[in-house]
């Protein structure tokens, strides 16, 4: 870390102590539902009981390592909570900002695996090779209705002759799928994700939003920089799409946090009093703040650079 100044340094000690006590806290207490319920039946053939595509189950292959209850969910929080730290490294962003965030404590409290779609993003975004890049898009894509809108605009700042070269492990990936798993099978994964996700209180937000979000689809176009283009998109999807859980929301603090996005993220909680849980309906304030903010700075240097 010598790259790193005092304060940063600091910043990463206090987040290693933090990752520390989320690990220790998942071997105690009880936890880990949407590991246990969806993800590992999913794995282990039950494509009917986790809601990501088919093809996820070969970039999940780890789980199929994990001891059995109830030490799943602690080993697992130890890959989740290195790899996160790990991308924090590369994005550069605050460590603990990212880690003590409200969206972070739910992606570990309930075993989510948006670590693997993190990696797919890190590698989309900062991988020279465009077939690794492609590797980057699909791993990305284990869960489109959280990365389609940002990968698809990032696109569209490559050439047009890289688009051939960053899509070829996508295609040829979906292509082995329908030979896997049937040729139907986005029907039925698209049907079962419709009749059975279940309406749990951290996709209250999005469900709330998404019809008005959706007028800001073109939000994302305003950013010439990559990073910043990917990072809206990221927020455009958390309040334009129905199926964006909160937890979810750990993905575009890993390329943007402040400190007072850290405060956005537990917000939501003033309101606990007056509607208990429901109150994290109200966590699209994050998102929103986040993305009101970037396109006024964006406007600003605009303007700079105009004078």
């Amino acid at each position: 870390m010598s790259h790193f100044s005092n304060r940063e340094r600091l910043f990463w000690v206090a987040a290693l102590g933090a990752a520390l006590g989320l690990v220790l806290a998942s071997f105690r207490l009880p936890g880990g539902d949407d590991l246990y319920r969806y993800y590992l039946p999913f794995e282990q053939g039950c494509l009917d009981c986790g809601f990501v595509p088919y093809y996820a189950q070969w970039f999940l292959l780890p789980l199929r390592a994990l001891p059995d209850y109830p030490l799943a969910w602690g080993v697992w929080s130890i890959v989740s909570v290195t790899g996160f730290l790990s991308l924090a490294y590369f994005t550069r962003v605050n460590p603990l900002f990212l880690l003590v965030s409200y969206p972070m404590l739910g992606q570990i409290w309930l075993g989510q695996v948006d670590v693997l779609v993190a990696f797919g993003l890190v590698i989309f975004l900062f991988a020279k090779n465009p077939y690794l890049r492609g590797v980057g898009i699909i791993l990305a894509l284990s869960k489109p209705q959280l990365t389609f809108i940002p990968i698809a605009f990032g696109l569209l700042l490559e050439s047009p002759r890289l688009w051939l070269k960053l899509m070829l492990v996508p295609v040829a990936v979906l292509g082995a799928s329908l030979l896997a798993f049937g040729w139907a099978w986005p029907l039925y994964w698209i049907k079962n994700a419709a009749s059975a996700l279940p309406v749990h209180v951290w996709r209250l937000a999005s469900l709330d939003v998404w019809r008005f979000g959706v007028f800001l689809v073109p939000l994302p176009l305003l950013f010439k920089d990559k990073r910043q283009r990917l990072t809206a998109g990221l927020l455009l999807s958390a309040l334009a799409t129905p199926f964006y859980g909160v937890y979810s929301y750990v993905l575009f603090l890993l390329f943007e946090n402040k400190w007072w996005m850290l405060a956005l993220s537990y917000i939501w909680m003033l309101g606990f009093f007056f509607w208990q849980e429901s109150a994290m309906r109200l966590a699209w304030i994050l998102p929103l703040g986040s993305l009101a903010w970037m396109v006024y700075q964006n406007l600003q240097e605009r303007r700079a650079g105009q004078t």
